[in-house]
């Protein structure tokens, strides 16, 4: 009744199935097929209940190929598999063919094994069902099944890393499977050589596994199609092998002929295509082709998340190495996804500790790089738990993972925990290297960086200086790593202005960065040519230093790219050079340059950006277009306001808005910026030179506006500031002590101003010597202290040494001249000497600019004569010369001029 009701129900269910791929139909059809075949064997009908589980195997085989997922019927199928099996012991007594039922319950326990390896991942069980069907296949002699499933025991023991047990299963698979055939060139021997060359490959014997591949490869290339699968397989595993080896341009040849042949015969996305791309990048990362590298690796990426799961192992791997790659390209916020991602997947995998670290450590270089000093340092030491785990507390990676934490912990401040790490350090490669190693100079410049960084310059020196005499002592004479020690002990005697020595390093070293044959030394010799600039500079040598910027621009250029960031530096770097050595043109066309490249960046340097605005609108203001000063100042000020803590830059722009306003009589709103500049100054900084010479403009706008007891309070307290800050004997204070003459000669002081006026004459004498053209200038000053209190004598001896200072430092066609030989004319006319007065006038006839004054002047002394005629010609004259070079007739000068010519005419007529 039972088995009358279950074969209805399977011929309803049989009727219901749809389709090869009708799933739950065909489930319904096995469980009819199972209750059946149970029934059978209840009543003890073996043969019958075998005819139905065998049914339902096909069947379930079927279901498990369809759903790739579906571990439930996975489970189905392994019972399915023993009811069989079981069945199938039992008749082989009865059997006369005992051999081909024993051959059958071996493929069975083969099968099973296969589902436990691959759809279970459990490859413990595998091997117990592996085992048995060996067994199986060894009791009737069957070589050619005990070769394929040595071979499959094999490929189970590869995945446990067992890599000796599964290299003797696949020696042996070979000897069975040559026992087993006619012919000694089978597929089956291919695929055992291929494998045996794998696990040669896994213990790093790289030349024997050549010599399996290339058997591999000669018996697959006569069984198999030109383009085949199985040969690109093979030749993919040659190009790791060559990889390994360092043959590069053979493990290329290889990756590429691989490649080729699985887009040609693959889906474009499977994951075959995705190894070999892995592999190509591989290698272009060795020949340093990393533009060439990160495109295959982007490509396999696609394709590995498509296919693969985010744990997946081989996915990290593509993620690990291209998020390497974008650390190379300083593509960091790039990288560190990637490297995240690969971080997480390795975790889950108990072999990829190495990996794990290996991942932490970039991480490390690429928090490092952007700033983020604690992710970096997190980063370093989770790497170094791991390292410690696996190589030991006390191996070198362990070292070197240590001076990146020290690094790291005094870019912080923690400086004791910098020093705690690097001394593990020194502890750890005295028990490896010894005392005598070259690293422990390498460690020295550690030391001497952090010494450096809290400005413990001698320290940081002795750290420099020592590992440089160490590494002179290990190295060849050329090497970088002595370069590198030159610049950072350069560096130091730089900070401590021994220029001459800093100089002498630096161009060592530089010499050795141009004899190095390493490809990658154009960024470190760009470095020392930019601070070889500063000691030239330093050292009064500005026609060197412009050529070692100039070196650093185009070496930065050929480096990086003309639109790069470190060429943006550079070109700053130079302009400002530039202006400083008043190649003004040279330097607005670089200042420009990079603030058009400056703007043009994702992160913009403000500071910088804001300095080259300052120099431009200073270089202007030099030329004289003032407009175009205000709005670099402008814009340079805008800039500043928006960055904290930054009150000293915006009170220089805002000193130099007011010397434009001031230039252009706007004396109120430049009063307003220089009281502001002052105000900000103070608050930071208190009384210094630069104060001192903000309250000096600030007096001298009051001068102007008439506001002289102010003036007088300005230059006061700007002359005490001076005093305090750069002595009695400096420059501003002598142009102090001027300005005070001249305010109090306006308020008619004449005791004071003279006596203001002759100490920064005797000032200037002090400093530059009696011959100096400054000297003069005070000279011309006190003259007409003594001019104004009829002492014209004592004026002219004044003039007269003015006078021949100028000649001096000057020659004699210098319009100075002809000024001094004017101030000279019109005190003989005050004497009455009208002969020496006309032939100092006649005098200063030959520079052009002082023609109109001379003429008028002239005028004047004939009609103190009243020879107006005379006096008449020379005014009409001097006011179409004063109107030839743009004077108004409402300018004081033409007013007065007019004033004469019109007395004069008064005089004639009558």
């Amino acid at each position: 009744q039972s088995l009358s009701c279950f074969r209805e129900a399977l011929l309803i269910r049989l009727a219901n199935v749809s389709g090869a791929y009708d799933i739950n139909s065909i489930n319904d059809v096995c469980e009819t097929l199972d209750c059946i075949a149970n029934v059978y064997r209840i009543k003890g009908e073996r043969q019958k209940a075998l005819q139905f589980f065998e049914q339902c195997l096909k069947r379930r085989v079927r279901i498990v190929s369809a759903t790739l997922s579906d571990k439930n019927q996975v489970s189905l199928l392994l019972r399915t598999y023993e009811d069989v099996i079981a069945l199938t012991k039992s008749q082989v007594k009865e059997c006369a063919s005992k051999n081909e039922m024993s051959d059958k319950i071996g493929t069975l326990f083969v099968e099973m094994g296969t589902l436990y390896d691959h759809r279970l991942n459990k490859q413990s069980k595998a091997l117990i069902y592996l085992q048995k069907a060996l067994q199986v296949f060894q009791q009737n002699k069957d070589y050619n099944e005990i070769g394929n499933t040595l071979s499959l025991i094999g490929v189970v023991h590869v995945k446990k890393s067992a890599n000796q047990k599964a290299l003797k299963c696949f020696r042996d698979s070979l000897v069975m499977r040559k026992m087993s055939s006619v012919k000694k060139e089978t597929s089956g021997i291919a695929e055992t050589m291929h494998n045996i060359g794998n696990c040669e490959a896994r213990e790093g014997h790289f030349e024997s596994s050549l010599d399996s591949y290339g058997e591999a490869l000669r018996i697959k290339r006569k069984i198999f199609p030109e383009q085949h699968i199985s040969i690109a397989k093979t030749e993919h595993c040659v190009g790791l092998a060559m990889l390994q080896l360092g043959n590069f341009d053979a493990a290329l040849e290889s990756f590429d002929t691989s490649l080729k042949v699985r887009r040609a015969l693959l889906v474009q996305d499977h994951l075959d295509i995705s190894f070999s791309l892995h592999s190509l990048g591989k290698i272009f990362l060795h020949q340093n082709k990393v533009d060439r590298a990160i495109a295959c690796l982007e490509e396999a990426l696609e394709i590995k998340k498509s296919k693969l799961s985010e744990k997946h192992v081989s996915l990290a791997e593509t993620q690990h190495l291209l998020g390497s790659l974008y650390i190379k390209k300083n593509e960091f916020t790039s990288a560190i996804p990637l490297l995240k991602s690969a971080l997480i997947a390795y975790r889950g995998s108990r072999d990829c500790e190495i990996m794990k670290s290996d991942v932490l450590d970039l991480l490390g270089n690429a928090y490092t790089n952007l700033g983020e000093t604690d992710h970096a340092i997190l980063s370093y030491e989770h790497s170094l738990k791991i390292k410690q785990v696996v190589v030991g507390s006390e191996a070198s990676p362990c070292a070197n993972v240590l001076i990146e934490i020290g690094k790291l912990k005094s870019v912080k401040d923690d400086v004791d925990g910098a020093l705690v790490a690097l001394k593990e350090v020194k502890r750890i490669q005295k028990i490896i290297y010894g005392k005598n190693h070259i690293k422990n100079a390498d460690l020295l410049i550690q030391v001497g960086l952090i010494q450096d960084r809290l400005n413990n310059n001698e320290m940081a020196l002795r750290c420099f200086a020592e590992a440089l005499r160490m590494r002179r002592k290990l190295l060849d004479k050329n090497h970088r790593d002595i370069a590198e020690a030159l610049v950072h002990a350069g560096r130091m005697h730089q900070s401590n202005n021994d220029h001459v020595k800093s100089l002498a390093f630096f161009q060592e070293a530089i010499g050795i960065y141009r004899e190095s044959d390493v490809d990658d030394t154009s960024q470190e010799c760009a470095n020392v040519c930019r601070l070889l600039s500063v000691s030239q500079i330093a050292s009064g040598d500005s026609e060197n230093a412009l050529a070692s910027l100039e070196r650093c621009l185009e070496l930065r250029e050929s480096t990086y790219g003309s639109e790069s960031e470190q060429c943006a530096e550079a070109t700053y770097d130079l302009g400002i050079a530039k202006s400083d050595a008043g190649l003004y043109e040279d330097a607005v066309i670089l200042l420009d340059k990079f603030v058009l490249l400056r703007k043009s960046f994702e992160y913009s340097d403000s500071e910088s950006l804001s300095n080259a605005l300052l120099h431009l609108g200073k270089i202007y203001l030099k030329k004289r277009s003032i407009d175009n000063a205000m709005v670099y100042f402008d814009e340079a000020l805008a800039i500043r306001k928006q960055l904290s803590d930054n009150e000293l830059g915006v009170s220089e722009v805002l000193f130099q808005i007011g010397g434009v306003r001031e230039s252009k009589k706007q004396y109120l709103e430049s009063l307003v910026c220089y009281e502001e500049s002052l105000k900000l100054r103070l608050s930071v900084s208190g009384e210094d030179e630069d104060t001192a010479d903000i309250v000096s403009r600030i007096g001298e706008v009051r001068r102007i506006r008439g506001q002289y007891d102010l003036a007088l309070e300005n230059f006061t307290l700007a002359l005490d500031m001076y005093k305090s800050t750069v002595g009695e004997t400096h420059l501003s204070v002598a142009s102090t002590y001027h300005s005070l003459g001249y305010v109090c000669d306006a308020k008619n002081d004449m005791q004071k101003a003279m006596q203001n006026h002759k100490e920064g004459l005797s000032v200037r004498k002090l400093i530059l010597g009696g011959d100096h053209v400054k000297v003069a200038a005070s000279l011309d000053d006190v003259a007409g202290m003594y001019q104004k209190q009829n002492e014209h004598k004592k004026a002219l001896k004044c003039l007269k040494e003015a006078l021949r200072i100028r000649k001096l430092q000057l020659g004699n066609d210098d319009i100075e001249i002809g000024k001094t030989l004017f101030g000279m004319g019109i005190i003989f006319a005050a004497i009455d000497d009208n002969e020496k007065a006309i032939e100092c006038y006649n005098a200063s006839f030959e520079h052009p600019k002082l023609e109109a004054q001379t003429l008028h002047q002239i005028g004047c002394l004939h009609a103190a004569n009243c020879n107006y005629r005379e006096a008449l010609q020379n005014w009409r004259t001097c006011l179409s010369k004063y109107r030839e070079g743009g004077l108004r007739d409402d300018h004081y000068m033409v007013a007065c001029t007019l004033g004469n010519i019109e007395m004069a005419e008064n005089v004639v007529n009558t």
